[in-house]
């Protein structure tokens, strides 16, 4: 019988070892492979058990065979056997039931067939280069995540490797996993602190998860070092902005050093919002905003979804605010085809002068 023609192609790629677990000595690893031609890659996740009677690589065996119709490489059991004698010394040692002591063994990885692209056996500096090649080969192959994974796991031998730390900000960023990018941000800084672009990233990140003043330092850092930094403007404009402050004097020399580039920001990802917005102050239905702006009740529909109009009210109007901020910066920055017809009303109270 003739095995279907995906089958007969499937290709091994790479096996990882993900995790070991001295108190049930467990050995975690996954297998990628390409079932054909036309196929994505795909993982089988499979747990040796260490310790135990027969051949601690069967469950190996029997995963390969069922899902891929082929032994196992003898480069992959040459390199586990490796492996597992290396855990079974730690094992034997005082600390060895210390899951610290096997972070190592998530550093490790083996191809199919070239010794060269494998870890184990080399020395730390050899490892290192070996998983920053599997990363830029998988960044070349268009699997962000699976290089992201490779480049964490270096950073395991090499904490200070910059290229790595930036490859991470940068991934962690276009997944919006703020958090994420905040710490690599911070570690990346600890290695290298005159580096804008890793202050930027720092910025960004706390500007996404709230921390509108701790960005707003971080930017102003930048600035008194590039005076003149696109992205530092329009950071810091995007931080004072939140807390309520002035963003145009920023906005303005944004403005003046990239125009397209400051007009798309304005558009698209900038936050009208205002963290702390005042308290009691007059909040619009959007039936009432074509009256007020001079548009059409499917232009305001459009501001709302395309161009950032916030809707923070308790019931979700338009707050005054916010509402003036946004039309603000569209007037000034002539972000639509006509100007608005927005007036803010006269304040209640008027405030005190000093």
């Amino acid at each position: 019988m003739l095995l279907p023609s995906n089958l007969m192609r499937a290709t091994l790629r790479y096996l990882l070892l993900d995790d070991f677990d001295p108190d049930t000595g467990e050995l975690a690893l996954r297998v990628a492979f390409q079932p054909g031609a036309e196929s994505g890659p795909e993982l089988l996740r499979v747990r040796l058990h260490l310790g135990r009677s027969g051949n601690p690589l069967d469950p190996l065996s029997r995963e390969l065979r069922t899902h891929v119709q082929m032994p196992v490489p003898p480069l992959w059991e040459q390199g586990l056997k490796t492996i597992i004698h290396a855990v079974e010394d730690e094992l034997a040692g005082p600390e060895g039931r210390n899951p610290l002591r096997y972070l190592w063994v998530r550093t490790q990885v083996l191809h199919p067939t070239d010794p060269a692209r494998c870890t184990p056996s080399h020395a730390v500096s050899r490892q290192v280069e070996i998983l920053r090649d599997w990363a830029h080969r998988l960044d070349q192959d268009g699997q962000p995540l699976r290089t992201a994974e490779f480049l964490d796991r270096l950073l395991l031998l090499a904490p200070r490797d910059q290229a790595s730390l930036s490859y991470l900000a940068s991934f962690f960023r276009s997944q919006g996993m703020a958090e994420e990018m905040a710490s690599v941000a911070e570690r990346w800084l600890k290695v290298e602190p005159g580096s804008a672009e890793a202050r930027l990233r720092q910025g960004e990140a706390l500007l996404r998860l709230g921390r509108a003043q701790e960005a707003r330092a971080t930017f102003e850092a930048v600035l008194k070092a590039h005076p003149v930094h696109l992205l530092a403007h329009l950071g810091m404009a995007q931080a004072l902005g939140l807390l309520g402050g002035n963003p145009f004097p920023h906005l303005d020399a944004a403005q003046e050093l990239d125009p397209t580039a400051t007009a798309s920001v304005l558009r698209e990802t900038f936050d009208y919002r205002l963290l702390a917005p005042p308290g009691g102050e007059q909040c619009y239905g959007l039936e009432e905003l074509p009256g007020l702006l001079g548009v059409s009740g499917a232009e305001i529909q459009d501001f709302v979804q395309y161009l950032g109009l916030p809707q923070t009210g308790p019931g979700g109007e338009v707050r005054e605010s916010e509402l003036a901020r946004w039309a603000g910066i569209m007037n000034r920055y002539a972000l639509l085809p006509g100007g608005l017809h927005w007036t803010a009303p006269t304040p209640r109270r008027l405030p005190e002068l000093a």
